[in-house]
């Protein structure tokens, strides 16, 4: 009896090492005979695409200064980084007011903003601009998010990485000296200007226009020019 209890007693001070080894075993079946595969949690996968409007760097200029610049956009934090090839590193551009940079091989103008978004949050950030007439000025936000991706849980599921993705273009209007507000659709375009809401939606329907086409909307702030 001395000799069981013994047995007992260090079968008790083991049991909670045996039950933590069992936490992680799963049952498998496999041809009718009951096993047993450890699984364990996966380490985190790298995410996949582009925070990047372009992947290379491209000659720029930045207002103010002559010098030719290799830039690239930022999208998803919303910086232009500057490749130094000379002293073989990347630099942040840093955000200044009233700066804008220009795309050589394209013409594109990226504009360092203060808008408000959609949800009404204030931003200062970059924008590419579509029409820059003295009365009205119209932008085109470009931006990338993070998906979330996901951890297999179990050995019959896989791992999926977070992904970049690019998210619809946003427009925005600034009137005169007025904010930098977010439109989506002709109703809030014709809203921009009191009184003339119905001017500007038959403007619109007359001339078909599709308010997410840049020359579009080049011809429509060519048109809201003439009736401020």
């Amino acid at each position: 009896m001395k000799k069981f209890n013994v047995i007992a007693g260090i079968a008790m001070a083991f049991s909670p090492l045996l039950m933590n080894a069992q936490i992680n075993q799963t049952p498998l079946n496999t041809g009718g005979a009951r096993g047993q595969i450890i699984t364990s949690a996966e380490k985190p996968m790298s995410a996949v695409g582009s925070m990047y409007t372009n992947e290379r760097y491209m000659p720029a200029k930045v207002s103010g200064n002559e010098q030719i610049l290799l830039v690239r956009y930022n999208a998803y934090s919303d910086y232009f980084e500057l490749n130094n090839p000379q002293e073989g590193k990347t630099q942040t551009l840093p955000k200044q007011p009233n700066v804008n940079i220009t795309m050589s091989a394209t013409g594109e103008v990226y504009s360092l903003q203060q808008y408000k978004t959609e949800d009404g949050e204030e931003i200062i950030g970059y924008l590419n601009v579509i029409s820059d007439k003295p009365k009205v000025k119209i932008f085109k936000r470009e931006r990338i998010y993070l998906q979330p991706g996901k951890i297999a849980d179990n050995s019959y599921s896989s791992s999926k990485p977070a992904t970049y993705k690019k998210a619809d273009d946003e427009f925005y209007v600034k009137i005169n000296d007025g904010e930098t507000v977010f439109v989506s659709g002709k109703k809030d375009v014709a809203n921009l200007i009191p009184g003339k809401s119905k001017e500007v939606l038959d403007f619109i329907k007359k001339n078909k226009l599709d308010l997410e086409k840049a020359t579009d909307l080049q011809q429509l702030s060519g048109y809201l020019e003439t009736i401020l």
